[in-house]
C-alpha cells in the first residue's frame, strides 16, 4: 500500500510517486525517447548505407561478369589464333611439298626435253 510520503496531489491529478522519483522517471522517459529517436535515426542511416552498398555491389558484379566475359573472349581469341597458325603452317608445309614436287617434275621434263632434242638432232644428222 502507498504511504502518505508517496502520495501527492497536483493540478493534473494524484501522483503515487515521490517528486524526486517522478523526476527520475520523467528524465528516464526523456532519455529513452531520445535514445529511441537516435536509434531510429541510426537505422535510417544504416538503411541508406545498405542501399548505396547494394547499388555498388550491383555495379561491381556487372563489372566482374564483364571482366570474366572479356577474359573468356581473350582466351578464345588465343585459341583461334593458335589454330589459325597451325592451319597456316600446314598450308606452308603443303605448298613447300608441292613446290618440291613441281621442281622435280620440271627437272624431269627438262631432261626429257634435252634427250628428245638430242634424239632429233641425231636423227637429222643421220638423214643428212
Amino acid at each position: 500500500m502507498a504511504t502518505k510520503d508517496h502520495l501527492s496531489v497536483e493540478k493534473d491529478g494524484i501522483r503515487l510517486l515521490a517528486p524526486e522519483k517522478l523526476e527520475q522517471a520523467t528524465a528516464l522517459q526523456e532519455d529513452c525517447s531520445e535514445f529511441l529517436s537516435k536509434t531510429k535515426q541510426f537505422h535510417g542511416i544504416v538503411s541508406d548505407f545498405m542501399q548505396v552498398m547494394e547499388a555498388k555491389q550491383a555495379v561491381i558484379d556487372a563489372q566482374k561478369l564483364r571482366t570474366i566475359g572479356l577474359g573468356n573472349k581473350v582466351l578464345g581469341q588465343e585459341e583461334v589464333r593458335k589454330r589459325k597458325q597451325r592451319e597456316l603452317q600446314a598450308t606452308v608445309f603443303e605448298r613447300r611439298a608441292e613446290l618440291e614436287r613441281l621442281k622435280a617434275q620440271r627437272d624431269s621434263l627438262a631432261r626429257v626435253d634435252q634427250e628428245q632434242r638430242a634424239l632429233i638432232e641425231r636423227l637429222q644428222n643421220n638423214e643428212a
